[in-house]
C-alpha cells in the first residue's frame, strides 16, 4: 500500500502487509536487499524493462476495492445497530478527513441515513489547503467544532491523512428541545473509555491494549468500572497491535482492542487493521442504538479526568540521536533518585510505576503521573504531564524535575531544557 500520513514526507512511503500481518524492521531490511540484488541482475543482463511505451511493465488491470470495503463499513453499522438499512436515520454527522483519503466514508455515512449536509473537507486535496489532517491538530479540532457548531450536529468525525486515526467532536449538553450544544473532543483517553463501554456490552472482561501514556484514571475506569483488563504496552501502533494479537494467540487474555492515545486504533472483529473509518462505525453505531436525550459523553462520567494534561517535548542540542540515548539514560537515573529521596517533601510521594515498559512512569499521588520516555523518529526526549492543576504540575513536578537535572552536568550540557523552564 502506497501511504502518506500526518508525518513528514521522509516518513511515509510503502507498507507490507502479509495474512500474517506488517512486516517487521527485518523483513523490510531483507525486501530492501532482495529488490537491489534484482536491479543489479536485471541491469547487468541488460533486463531493466523501460517505464513508458510498448515494451513498459504495467498492471494488466486496474482493480478498485473501495466499493467492497465501503459496504463492508456500511453492513457493519447495519449489523451492530441492527435497524434496518438506514440505521443511522435521524442523526446529523458531520465528517471532517482533512481532505485526505477518508472523504469516501461520508458517502457511507449518508447510504446508512445520515445528515451530511456539515460536513467539511472532504474532497481529496494532497496539497493539504485547510491545514494538517491531524485529529490531534488544534486547527482541525476547532473547525470541526464549528462546524458541528454550525449544523447542531450529534457527532463530529476527524480522521487523519490515511484515515487510520481518528477523532471525534460530541455535545456536552441536548436541550429540551433537542438541540445540541458545547461541543467537546472525545479523544485519547476519553475515545479509549468509550470503546471500552461498547466492549464491556459486547464482549464482557475481554481486554484492552493500549500505549505507554493512557491516563490512571482511564485504567480504573477500565478496569474497575466496566470489569475489563487494562495492558498499558509500548508506545506506536504496531506495538499495541502486535502485543493484542499476541496475548490473544496465547489464551492469556481476549484482547479485543489494540489502540493509541493518537486514535491509532484497531480491533480483533476487524482482522486488527488499524482503520479510523472502522472506529466511527463503532461510535456511530453506539450513538444511533443510544440515540436519545444524553451526550456520550455521560457513558465515562465516571472517569476521572485531570485538568492539566501536557506533553513537553526536549531536544538534544547537538541534535544527536546517539546522544537521545545516552542523556536519556541519566535522566531516568535522576528520576529513581528523586523517589528514593525521602528528604525533599515535594517529592516524598513519587513512586515508580514498575508495571510500565516504556521509558520511566512515576506516580505522584491524586492519580497524577510524570512519564519520560525517548521519540520513536527523532532526537527528542518526552515529558507527559497529567496533573489535578498546571499550578500543581508546575511546583510539583516540573521545578524538582529541572531542578534534578540541571545539578547533573552530563544533562544539562546535552538537553535543551527551556520548556521545562517556560512551562
Amino acid at each position: 500500500m502506497v501511504t502518506a500520513s500526518h508525518l513528514p514526507a521522509d516518513r511515509n512511503g510503502l507498507k507490507f502487509f502479509t495474512p500474517e500481518g506488517g512486516f517487521t524492521k527485518s523483513q523490510i531490511q531483507q525486501l530492501g536487499v532482495r529488490a537491489m540484488d534484482c536491479a543489479s541482475e536485471w541491469y547487468t543482463r541488460g533486463m531493466l524493462p523501460p517505464a513508458s511505451g510498448d515494451g513498459a511493465v504495467m498492471c494488466s488491470e486496474w482493480v478498485d476495492w473501495m466499493p467492497q470495503y465501503a459496504d463492508s463499513l456500511k453492513q457493519a453499522v447495519i449489523q451492530q445497530v441492527n435497524r434496518g438499512e438506514t440505521p443511522l436515520k435521524g442523526l446529523n454527522i458531520v465528517l471532517n478527513s482533512g481532505n485526505g483519503s477518508g472523504g469516501f466514508f461520508q458517502a457511507v455515512l449518508e447510504d446508512l441515513g445520515a445528515d451530511v449536509s456539515g460536513c467539511i473537507h472532504n474532497t481529496p486535496d494532497g496539497s493539504f489547503p485547510n491545514g494538517i489532517p491531524n485529529p490531534e491538530y488544534t486547527p482541525m479540532l476547532e473547525e470541526t467544532v464549528k462546524a458541528c457548531e454550525a449544523a447542531y450536529a450529534d457527532l463530529g468525525i476527524m480522521l487523519d491523512t490515511d484515515a487510520d486515526r481518528c477523532g471525534f467532536v460530541v455535545p456536552r449538553t441536548v436541550q429540551d428541545n433537542g438541540v445540541r450544544a458545547d461541543y467537546e473532543p472525545l479523544n485519547r483517553n476519553r475515545l479509549i473509555a468509550l470503546l471500552g463501554v461498547v466492549l464491556s456490552r459486547e464482549a464482557p472482561g475481554c481486554a484492552i491494549v493500549t500505549d505507554s501514556v493512557t491516563s490512571e484514571g482511564l485504567a480504573t475506569f477500565l478496569e474497575d468500572n466496566l470489569g475489563l483488563k487494562h495492558v498499558r504496552y509500548l508506545k506506536g501502533y504496531a506495538n499495541v497491535i502486535n502485543k493484542a494479537k499476541e496475548l490473544t494467540t496465547t489464551g492469556q487474555y481476549d484482547a479485543k482492542l489494540a489502540i493509541e492515545t493518537s486514535g491509532h486504533c484497531a480491533m480483533q472483529e476487524n482482522g486488527y487493521l488499524d482503520d479510523g473509518t472502522y472506529a466511527a462505525v463503532k461510535i456511530a453505531s453506539l450513538l444511533a442504538r443510544e440515540q436519545g436525550s444524553n451526550s456520550l459523553l455521560d457513558l465515562i462520567a465516571d472517569m476521572e479526568e485531570l485538568d492539566e494534561v501536557s506533553e513537553l517535548r526536549m531536544t538534544t542540542k547537538d541534535g544527536s540521536l546517539d546522544t537521545m540515548q545516552k542523556v536519556f539514560d541519566f535522566c531516568a537515573l535522576e528520576f529513581e533518585r528523586l523517589c528514593e529521596s525521602k528528604e525533599d517533601p515535594v517529592v516524598k510521594s513519587w513512586e515508580i510505576d514498575t508495571d510500565n515498559l516504556e521509558g520511566i512512569r512515576v506516580r505522584t499521588g491524586n492519580n497524577q503521573f510524570l512519564m519520560l520516555r525517548k521519540s520513536l523518529h527523532d532526537p527528542i526526549i518526552s515529558l507527559q504531564i497529567e496533573a489535578q492543576s498546571k499550578d500543581e504540575a508546575r511546583e510539583s513536578m516540573v521545578k524538582p524535575l529541572l531542578r534534578a537535572f540541571e545539578s547533573e552536568q552530563q544533562i544539562s550540557s546535552a538537553l535543551d531544557m527551556t520548556v521545562l523552564k517556560d512551562y
